[in-house]
Order: structure tokens, then sequence, then C-alpha cells
């Protein structure tokens, strides 16, 4: 719904003040929205004006100066009228997601010249984009507020897989949201001092509440329901809002279901607080810099080394939530047994593939023999039993890989969420695009965000399933998010998960319900069974 037009005067005003913030008059055609104290001039996604959309929209203070390393803090409304028509640039980081891009691009015969790229990096990049149908307060519609993958270290709000114009389509208000990464969000150090009860690391997991804290208050003015409200990830963001259902923080909870799609991080294993100001330490050791240290110096060190830095001394370092006994207290797994991480519902699942793209192509049967060996010596002829059938050896160690690290800890918090009171749902996602780029690659991890969003990249190739498995998809998403359940009619019936029925929903060439595949390696595998600690992607 189009705002009402301005009278002269307003626009006269809005004129004069857009002209001293360096916007053009030309550039007020758009939607406007009044949120958190600042008026807002979005965009129209379509000459319809069917879509509204508000880029770059802040919701903490910038973590700069001061401010780095530090919990985020209220952003201070700007006073003059602000054009939301473009993105921010992104968080600081390497060009690790570029590269994944690059990558995948590249098994379907394209150069890295189409990976997507952001709109540049800096510390200031905490904002958010809102996608709405309906700039109407009393529209109270369905909210999915997404958080984007990349370990947690790479990765941005707007990739190209994550606009939300077709989502917003299906009368959802859509938001994606950024978070600081790497360095600037997983890091501590032995000076480190915030003042009583402020945390001195999680920084962006914090982020990530601040950030639906502001869509919890503000949405409404977007034709959001703020008790309406589902945090949707991927990867180290699945990772990341799961850790929010599990920690004692989730009774503060400003969400009402989760969908956790292929979700990283370890519900089992988490380095302390002591352990991360170790790593802290060995970065800025590693800048070797002259004199006494202090807090204040060390948040006066350029974004831009303190990056290299990570980057070289850091590698295989997982960047995730610690257990610093303020924002996190305890292991996920132990937080997860507890009745306060009870009712929610949980629409959850993985990839058939997730971690084949990532193995030696040049992989040896030795080698499968040697990871069953180190990682579950009192099990490792079983495994290799289980796994024998697959075509090559890195099939084998996909299969066991994935398990350990995303398929069987998903299907864990499924069953726990069930037993607590919640609702669950987990899905299989099978589909592997057509070509010899699809039998490269196989299901991939992330291969599902474009039949989440309808937005597949020109360069992947497509065919009449693929847009029939979007529609379902985005159906089955919307609908969970709209009731928390993912069952529409029309649509194949998805089964609910718990211990006594665990059925999973098939998406792939054809959708259906179907037996959890690989129960046995979950049962040899999966969380309480073997402590293993989690890689990458």
């Amino acid at each position: 719904m189009r705002m009402k037009s301005e009278t002269p005067v307003v626009l006269l005003v809005l004129a004069i003040s857009l002209l001293f913030s360096g916007c053009s008059r030309d550039e007020l055609s758009g939607p406007v929205v009044f949120a958190n104290g600042e008026e807002l001039h979005g965009a129209w996604e379509d000459d319809e004006g069917r879509i509204a959309v508000f880029k770059g929209v802040p919701f903490a203070a910038p973590p700069v100066d001061d401010l780095r390393w530090r919990a985020p803090r209220p952003n201070t409304p700007r006073t003059s009228p602000q054009l939301a028509a473009e993105f921010a640039s992104a968080c600081m980081q390497t060009s690790y997601s570029t590269d994944w891009y690059a990558r995948v691009a590249a098994a379907f015969g394209h150069g890295p010249e189409v990976a997507a790229r952001p709109n540049g990096v800096s510390e200031d990049c905490l904002y958010l984009n809102i996608w709405s149908p309906q700039l109407d307060p009393e529209a109270r519609l369905p909210v999915m507020v997404w958080v984007h993958g990349g370990s947690n270290k790479g990765g941005w709000s707007y990739e190209p897989n994550y606009i939300g114009t077709r989502l917003a389509e299906k009368d959802v208000v859509v938001v994606s949201i950024a978070y600081r990464l790497g360095p600037f969000g997983f890091f501590s150090h032995p000076l480190m001092d915030n003042g009583e009860g402020e945390p001195i690391a999680n920084f962006g997991w914090l982020d990530t509440y601040m950030a639906i804290r502001w869509v919890a208050e503000n949405i409404t003015e977007f034709g959001g329901d703020p008790d309406n409200i589902t945090a949707i990830g991927e990867s180290s963001g699945a990772g990341d809002i799961s850790d929010w259902v599990a920690a004692e923080m989730a009774g503060d909870r400003l969400y009402r279901r989760i969908i956790a799609q292929s979700p990283g991080g370890s519900l089992e294993q988490r380095r302390t607080l002591a352990d991360e100001k170790k790593t802290g330490a060995r970065l800025i050791d590693s800048l070797d810099i002259k004199g006494e240290l202090d807090a204040e110096r060390l948040r006066k060190i350029p974004a831009e080394d303190v990056l290299k830095a990570a980057t070289s001394e850091l590698e295989g370092i997982y960047f995730d939530a610690v257990i610093d006994d303020l924002t996190m207290s305890a292991r996920p797994i132990e937080s997860l047994k507890r009745a306060d991480a009870a009712s929610i519902d949980v629409l959850i699942g993985t990839n058939a593939d997730e971690w084949y793209m990532y193995i030696d192509e040049n992989s040896t049967q030795e080698d499968l023999g040697r990871w069953v060996a180190e990682n579950a010596p009192g099990n490792a002829q079983t495994l290799l039993v289980e796994v024998a059938g697959e075509s090559d050896v890195r099939h084998s160690l996909d299969r066991l890989r994935t398990a350990v690290n995303m398929l069987c800890p998903a299907r864990y918090f499924a069953a726990r969420a069930n037993e607590l009171g919640g609702r669950a749902w987990v899905y299989y996602f099978t589909r592997q695009r057509p070509g010899p780029g699809g039998e490269k690659l196989g299901a991939y991890h992330g291969t599902e965000i474009p039949y989440v969003f309808g937005m597949h990249d020109d360069w992947l190739p497509s065919e009449a399933v693929d847009h029939a498995l979007t529609d379902a998809v985005m159906d089955y998403w919307v609908q969970f998010a709209r009731t928390g359940d993912p069952n529409i009619p029309g649509r194949p019936e998805w089964p609910a998960y718990n211990g006594g029925n665990p059925m999973v929903m098939g998406l792939g060439d054809s959708i259906g319900a179907m037996q959890p595949p690989d129960a046995r390696l979950c049962d040899l595998l999966g969380p309480g069974r073997r402590h293993i600690t989690v890689g990458q992607p």
C-alpha cells in the first residue's frame, strides 16, 4: 500500500531537509516510514509499487572507535529525513564468501566475474534491510528475519540469493540483518575490560539479538506483527539463532519460531572465555605492536591490520559464541536439556551433500580409515561398513562429516524441541542442479537458499523441477512462519518430527515424507555419543 501524498508545505520542508542531507527531490518518490525516531525514505521494487524496500537501516550505533569490541549500543536517531534506498557496506571480512560463490560458479562453467560482491566493507556495518508488501501498521503480517551464513567470518545481508522481494510477495515482511564477523565479532583479550556486567566476548552474536530486538520494536510501522517473528538462518547464521534458543537469554526471546538451514557451530564443544582471550592475545601479539598495550590502544589498531592478522594467525579457528558465563553460560547441548528452552516451533534440516565440495578430490581409502580411527575409534569398522556402498571415497567422507557436523545435531535439536513442548519439522534437501555442475557438487552446502527466497542466480542452470520445488519450499517456509506448521492445502503432507515418529520431509526431484536417511550414523556419531569439533564451512 502506497503512502498518502505529502502536502505542499511538507514537500517543501522535506526538499530543504534532504538537500542538506545529500538527497535530491527526485529521490523522494519512494515509500516513507517513521521508525525508531527516524523518517526513512525507501524504494519500490517494481513499477506497480507492490513491494516496498528499505535498505541500510541502522539498528545499532556504529561499532567503531571506543565501541569496537563492545556489546552493541542503541542507534541515535538522525534528525533529518534519511534515504534508505542503498545497501550499506558489509561487515569487515576477507573475500571468503566471494570466493565461495566463485567456486560454485566455476563448477557450472563460469568465471569469477559472476561471483557476488558486497557494497564495500567497513566496521560501520550494523544495518538491516526490510521488504514489505503492506506499509500499514494494522496489517500485522508474519515477519521473517534472515541471519546470513559464512562461518561467522564472511557473508552479508544482501547477497543475491537473500533479496526478499519474492518472499514478501507472499504477504510476509522480510528482514535481513548484518552482524560483526571474524575478529571483530568473535574476539576477546586479557586486557579487555568493558566495565561491570558488560560482555567482553560474543559481540557478533549479540548483534543478532540487538537486530531482532529492533525489529520487534519497530516492525509494526512496516506492516509486520512483532508477536509473530520467525528467525531464519543458514549455516553459521542458523547456528547463531539456535544458540539463542539454547542460551539462558532465550527466556527473553523476541521470536516465536526458528528456521535453521544446515546449522553450523557445535552443540557439544565450545571454547571458554579463557580460550577466547588466548586466541585474541595470539592475534594481537602477531602484530608486534611496540610499547605498553591497553584496551584503548587495542581499539585503535587499524581494522585492516586486525583482519590481516586473523587471516594468517587464526586459520582453522571457527568463530563462534563462547561460554563467557554472562551471555552464554553452558554448552548448547546442556542448555537444551533444561526446560527454559521449551515451547518454540522449529523447522530445521540439512542438504544431502553438505561437505562434498570441501573434501579433497584426491582423498583415498587410507584417508577414510584415518578419519574413522581418529573420530570414532570404538565404531570404526561399523562406520566403514555403513559407507562402503558409495561410488567414491569423497562421498563416504561427505556422509560421515555431514552427519557429525550438521545432520545429526539438527535432528537432535528437533527432537529436544519436541520433548520440551515445542513443535519440530525436519527436512532433507536432495535436489542437485542439472548438468555437469550438479554432478560435481551434488546437493551442496547452501544449495537450498535460492529455493527459499525464489532468487536463483542467472548462471545456475534451472529446469521446470527447480521452479516447482521453489514454489513448494517457499509455500512451506511462509506457512511455517505464519502458523508454526508448514502444512498447507495442496502440498504433500509434512509430518511433525518426534522420537516416536522421526519422519523427515524429502525436498528434491520429488517431494514427500520419508524415513530419515543415515539414522544409523546418528546412532553412532550424533550429539551425546561422540565429541567432535566443528570445522568449516
